[in-house]
C-alpha cells in the first residue's frame, strides 16, 4: 500500500525552506534508486538540482537615490543597527547582509584581495562618512557582513547599495548587481517622491524586465495624515504604471500583439508607505505597537511572499518536475526490465534490435531539428539587419537633436563660461545616446524573444514525436498483464498511474504561453514537464535577465560610458562665434568621435553573438535533456540484453525489491502532481 500524500506549505520563509527540504529528501531517494537501477545519467541529473537547490538562496537588492532611507530600511528589516547609517550620503560600496552565528566582516578589494574584519570596524572600510573611510571604499568591491539575524536564517541576503545619483561611479556600482538578484526594493522618499532621476532611472535602467520582483518602499511616513499618505501611494502607483506602459510600448510596439498581451497580464506595482526608522526603534524596543504604526510589518509580508509564492515557486517547480520526470524514468526502467524477463529470448532480440534502431532514429530527428533552430537564428539576425544598420545612425541622430535643443544665450560663449557649457552639453547627450542605445536593445532582444518563442512553438512537434518514439519502445517489450502475473509482476498496481508521465512539452508551453516573458526572462508557467528540472535553464535564462534586457545592452553602454568622454575641439571657439556656428562645430567633433566609436565598437557582431548564444542555448537543452533519457534507456536495454543471453532469472528477493520501488516512487509522484499543480496555478496568476 502507498503511503499517505504529503501535503507541502511554503507561503513563509520557514515553511518554504521546510518544502525544499522535503523535496530534496525525495530526490536524494529517486538518485539511490536511479543508481540500482543502472540509470547513470539521471542520478547525475538528479545529483545536480539537488546540489543547485542546496546552494540556493535569496538576494534582494536594496536601491534608490541617496539619503532615502536604504541602510535604515534595511537594518529595520534585520531588527537591528547592522550598517551604518547618517545624514549624509553614507554607503560608498555594496554591503551583502548574510547569516552567521558569529558576527564578523569580510572585504572584497577591487585587486582580487580579501580582509576579515571587526564589525565595529565596518564603517571605516564602506562609507564616506570620513576622509580616509572614503579613500578606503574606493578600493573596496564589496563588504559581507556576517550576522546573526532571523531574517537572513531564511536563506536571504540582503544588499546595501550605493545611493543612486551621488556620483556616477557609484551609479555604476549598483547597476553592475542588478542582473544578479532575484528581487528589488526600490526606496522612495515620501517628503519629494520620484526626482527627475528616479523617473528617468526607473525607466531606463529597472523597468526593463519584472514589474513583479519591485517593491516600491515610500519611506518616512509618520509625519502626514493617513490621508495624505493614502494619496501618496496612490500617485506613486499611478506614475510607475504610467511609466512601464509607456516603456513597454516603445519596446514592443503599441500596435503589436505583444504589447497587447503584457497591457493585459500586467500586474499592479507594489507600492508600500513604510515609516523604516520607527520601525526599527519599535523592534529593538519590542514594542508591536510602534511596529504596526510603522507599517513595517505589511512591507515584510509582501517582500516574504514575492520571495517565497512568487520567485520561490520557480525553485519549487524545478523539484518537482525533477521529482516526477526522474520518477516516471525509474517506474518506466522496471516495467521495461520486468516485461523483458517475461520474453523469450529470440522475441526479445528482435524487439531489442528495434528499440535500438528507433533510439538513433531519434537522434537522426534531433540533429534535423537543430539544423532548423539554426535556420530560425539566422532569419531572427536577418530580421534585425535594419535596425543594425541604423544603429549608429538612430544614436548620432540622437546626439544632435540634443545639440539643437541646447539652450544657450550669447553669455555662455564666453570663455569663461563656454567649458560648463561644453561640460553640461557632453553630459547631457552620454545621457540621451545612452538610453537610445538602451531602447533599441531592449527592442532588439524583445525580438530575439519572440523568434524563440515562436521556434519553441514550432518545436512541439519534435517533441510530440519524440515520446511517441518513447512509447514505441516501451510498446514493443509490452506483454499480457496476465503472462506477466504468471511470472511474478511487480508493478501492475502503480503503472496507470505514472506511465507516460514527463514530457520536453514542457518548455515549449511555457515560451508559447508566457512569450516575452516567459521561459527566457523569468516566468517559468507552464514548465510542467522535465525539460524545466534542469538549474541550467534558470541560470542560462533566468539569472542574469532580470532587470536588464541581456548581455546586449550591458555591452553596448559600456562601450558608450568608455569611449564618449567628450573630448571635443573646443579650444577651438572663439567667443564672438554665434551659437549656430558653436553648435555646427560641436555636432562636426561629436560626429567624429562616433565614427570612432563605430569603428572600434562592433555592434552588429555583439548581436549576433546573443542570437546565436540564446538559441543554442534552446538547442543545449534538448540535447541534455533528451540524451539522459536516452542514454539510460539504451543502458537498461544493453543490461537486459545481457541478462537474456546469461538466461539469468529475476529472483523473489529482486522482484519485492523493484516492487518496493515502484510503491514508493509512486507515493512520491502523487504528492508532488498535487504540489506540481499548485505552482503552475500560482506562475500562472502572475502571467
Amino acid at each position: 500500500m502507498m503511503e499517505q500524500t504529503q501535503t507541502y506549505e511554503f507561503d513563509s520563509y520557514a515553511s518554504f525552506r521546510e518544502t525544499i527540504t522535503d523535496l530534496t529528501e525525495e530526490l536524494s531517494q529517486l538518485r539511490e534508486y536511479a543508481q540500482s537501477l543502472s540509470l547513470d545519467n539521471t542520478a547525475q541529473s538528479i545529483g545536480d538540482v539537488i546540489s543547485k537547490a542546496e546552494e540556493d538562496h535569496f538576494e534582494v537588492a536594496i536601491v534608490g537615490e541617496f539619503k532615502r532611507g536604504k541602510s535604515t530600511l534595511i537594518n529595520a528589516i534585520l531588527g537591528q543597527e547592522v550598517l551604518p547609517a547618517d545624514v549624509l550620503p553614507a554607503t560608498a560600496t555594496l554591503n551583502r547582509v548574510t547569516y552567521s552565528k558569529e558576527p564578523y566582516v569580510v572585504v572584497e578589494y577591487k585587486d582580487g584581495q580579501t580582509e576579515k574584519v571587526d564589525i565595529n570596524k565596518l564603517a571605516d572600510y564602506v562609507t564616506k562618512l570620513s576622509f580616509e573611510s572614503e579613500k578606503k571604499a574606493e578600493t573596496v568591491k564589496e563588504a559581507t557582513v556576517y550576522y546573526d539575524t532571523d531574517f537572513c536564517k531564511n536563506h536571504v541576503d540582503i544588499i546595501d547599495t550605493p545611493g543612486l545619483n551621488d556620483d556616477e561611479q557609484m551609479t555604476n556600482v549598483t547597476m553592475s548587481i542588478l542582473p544578479e538578484i532575484d528581487a528589488a526594493v526600490f526606496v522612495i522618499s515620501a517628503n519629494s517622491p520620484f526626482s527627475q532621476f528616479e523617473k528617468d532611472f526607473l525607466e531606463n535602467k529597472m523597468l526593463t524586465s519584472d514589474l513583479g520582483r519591485i517593491i516600491f518602499a515610500v519611506n518616512c511616513f509618520g509625519t502626514f495624515s493617513k490621508e495624505d499618505e493614502d494619496r501618496i501611494v496612490e500617485t506613486v502607483e499611478k506614475r510607475i504604471s504610467s511609466y512601464v506602459m509607456d516603456k513597454a510600448k516603445k519596446v514592443m510596439g503599441e500596435n503589436s500583439k505583444e504589447f497587447a498581451v503584457y497591457k493585459r497580464k500586467i500586474g499592479k506595482p507594489k507600492v508600500i508607505g513604510v515609516y523604516a526608522k520607527k520601525a526599527l526603534m519599535a523592534k529593538e524596543a519590542g514594542d508591536m505597537e510602534m511596529l504596526a504604526e510603522s507599517n513595517f510589518p505589511t512591507f515584510e509580508n509582501v517582500l516574504e511572499t514575492m520571495l517565497t509564492k512568487e520567485r520561490g515557486s520557480i525553485t519549487l517547480q524545478i523539484l518537482a518536475n525533477k521529482i516526477i520526470s526522474s520518477g516516471s524514468e525509474i517506474i518506466n526502467s522496471i516495467v521495461l526490465h520486468e516485461n523483458a524477463l517475461v520474453m523469450e529470448t529470440d522475441e526479445f532480440m528482435e524487439k531489442y534490435q528495434l528499440a535500438i534502431d528507433e533510439i538513433e532514429d531519434i537522434r537522426t530527428k534531433k540533429r534535423e531539428e537543430f539544423v532548423r533552430i539554426n535556420n530560425a537564428a539566422n532569419n531572427v539576425f536577418e530580421k534585425l539587419q535594419p535596425i543594425l544598420d541604423e544603429y549608429w545612425v538612430k544614436i548620432e541622430e540622437t546626439a544632435m537633436q540634443v545639440i539643437d535643443d541646447y539652450q544657450m544665450s550669447a553669455e555662455d560663449l564666453k570663455r569663461e563660461k563656454l567649458k560648463i557649457v561644453y561640460e553640461k552639453l557632453t553630459q547631457k547627450i552620454k545621457e540621451n545616446i545612452e538610453n537610445k542605445a538602451q531602447l533599441i536593445c531592449e527592442q532588439i532582444q524583445n525580438d530575439i524573444n519572440i523568434g524563440l518563442s515562436e521556434e519553441a512553438v514550432r518545436l512541439q512537434s519534435f517533441q510530440d514525436e519524440f515520446f511517441e518514439s518513447l512509447n514505441r519502445i516501451q510498446e514493443l517489450f509490452s506483454v499480457a498483464p496476465e503472462r506477466r502475473a504468471r511470472a511474478g509482476g511487480v508493478v501492475d498496481s502503480v503503472i496507470g498511474s505514472v506511465i507516460g508521465t514527463g514530457g520536453i512539452g514542457g518548455l515549449f508551453v511555457g515560451f508559447r504561453e508566457a512569450g516575452v516573458k516567459g521561459a527566457l526572462l523569468g516566468g517559468l508557467t507552464g514548465l510542467t514537464t522535465w525539460l524545466a528540472t534542469s538549474f541550467l535553464l534558470v541560470t542560462a535564462f533566468v539569472g542574469g535577465a532580470f532587470l536588464t534586457p541581456a548581455g546586449i545592452c550591458l555591452m553596448a553602454l559600456a562601450g558608450f560610458a568608455g569611449t564618449f568622454t567628450g573630448k571635443f575641439a573646443v579650444d577651438k571657439f572663439l567667443v564672438d562665434e554665434r551659437i549656430e556656428k558653436f553648435k555646427q562645430s560641436f555636432k562636426q567633433s561629436v560626429s567624429k568621435q562616433f565614427h570612432e566609436m563605430k569603428i572600434n565598437s562592433d555592434f552588429t557582431e555583439s548581436v549576433r553573438q546573443q542570437v546565436y548564444s540564446s538559441f543554442t542555448g534552446l538547442k543545449n537543452q534538448i540535447e541534455q535533456e533528451t540524451e539522459i533519457i536516452l542514454k539510460d534507456t539504451q543502458k537498461t536495454l544493453d543490461d537486459l540484453n545481457e541478462t537474456k543471453q546469461q538466461k539469468k532469472e529475476m529472483s523473489d528477493n529482486e522482484k519485492l525489491r523493484l516492487q518496493n520501488i515502484a510503491e514508493n516512487v509512486g507515493s512520491m509522484l502523487a504528492s508532488t502532481y498535487t504540489l506540481h499543480k499548485t505552482l503552475t496555478d500560482i506562475l500562472s496568476d502572475e502571467e
